[in-house]
């Protein structure tokens, strides 16, 4: 991957391949009182498996409770443990807005009931 879409990927930003949208929303980019699911974690073995350790497993809840001043820890809150972690270890836990999960549940709720 070149360096322009790892920094554009880093920074939360979509991006195009082909026809499909890749989201690239990451655990640091959301702020305080958002919640967001998990779909991935990604980075060196060693972090993501602690990450998973902790909690973060793919389709996990995960809220924002508070980030600290001068780009300090965050508060993280996943199954009911708050966990404060830096930007980095956050950087690699890939998430999808809430809101956007419930539309999608809905939509395949619809969807049964109207094949049903």
């Amino acid at each position: 991957m070149s360096s322009v879409l790892q920094f554009f990927q880093f920074r939360g930003f979509p991006l195009f391949l082909g026809d499909t949208v890749v989201n690239t929303l990451r655990l640091a980019d959301l702020t305080p009182g958002t919640s967001a699911i998990v779909t991935a974690i990604s980075g060196a073995s060693r972090i993501a498996s602690r990450l998973m350790e902790m909690g973060f497993v793919p389709g996990s809840v995960v809220e924002v409770l508070r980030r600290a001043p001068f780009g300090g820890p965050v508060q993280y809150r996943v199954h009911g443990v708050s966990i404060s972690m830096r930007s980095a270890e956050a950087a690699c836990v890939s998430v999808e807005s809430s809101a956007r999960a419930a539309a999608k549940c809905s939509a395949a709720e619809s969807a049964q009931l109207v094949a049903g």
